[in-house]
């Protein structure tokens, strides 16, 4: 398989490639994998017939795709093809509900807490924005590049490892820096509103709709798991919004 992790990291970014309501990203997915079958099948009969079988429904986490497609060439590997695409099926779901735990839910949150936070210090600077991509794609990419590789060489044990600890750790920690970031986003825009009251960042509409927000995340947060961090932000929200309710008596108007 050398070579073909640097082909299918390519071309897993057109995994949504032709995506339709019927059968999803099952385009996509032939399109990534296919250089694993040019590996694994020689005969064009043959990777016609496996083009043909994978055609079923696909549909998981794009940052999951090249990991999925690494599975898939092990499963083809080493099982019978008539017990590869129920595997498949059990896989992609388990690994769509993985990427969107750790990337939707926790990943591009913190993200865009941390760019926020940049931003409102640097006043609208790019800087934040800068700060937003490189947070979110360091992970996101670092899975794409690695992720048939580790796919192919691990086989199962793949779903083994995202439930270790080292995993779970990471999880809960990255959970922490975002309900730690939003405190510290709160305590950022009091800072500002002593220090440049006439920012356009404090307009009450604006102002109203982030305490909204925060308040929304904090709720979700205490109901997974009250953490330090948690309490730190709830803290700090709790002061914004006492501070600015004594300052502009109503937030919406």
């Amino acid at each position: 398989m050398r070579g073909v992790n640097g082909r299918v990291f390519r071309r897993s970014f057109f995994l949504e490639t032709l995506w339709n309501y019927e059968k999803m990203q099952n385009v996509g997915f032939i399109y990534c994998f296919f250089p694993a079958l040019e590996r694994l099948y020689s005969d064009e009969g043959d990777r016609r017939a496996v083009v043909n079988r994978h055609l079923d429904p696909v549909n998981t986490h794009p940052s999951m795709g090249p990991l999925l497609a690494g599975l898939t060439a092990r499963l083809e590997h080493d099982l019978e093809a008539s017990t590869v695409i129920p595997y498949r099926k059990r896989v992609m779901a388990t690994l769509a509900a993985y990427g969107d735990r750790i990337f939707w839910s926790h990943v591009k949150p913190l993200a865009s807490v941390i760019g926020s936070i940049f931003g409102f210090i640097l006043f609208g600077s790019i800087v934040g924005s800068v700060v937003l991509l490189v947070t979110y794609n360091v992970p996101h990419l670092f899975l794409r590049a690695r992720g048939f590789k580790i796919g192919w060489t691990e086989g199962l044990q793949v779903l083994l490892m995202l439930k270790s600890p080292g995993v779970t750790g990471l999880v809960t920690l990255a959970r922490d820096a975002l309900s730690l970031g939003l405190g510290l986003l709160a305590g950022v825009v009091v800072y500002l509103a002593v220090k440049a009251p006439d920012s356009v960042y404090l307009s009450r509409p604006f102002t109203g709709i982030c305490l909204v927000i925060a308040a929304s995340a904090g709720f979700v947060m205490l109901r997974k798991r009250v953490s330090p961090a948690t309490v730190i932000y709830l803290i700090a929200l709790g002061t914004l919004s006492v501070f600015l309710i004594s300052q502009t008596g109503n937030l919406f108007v």
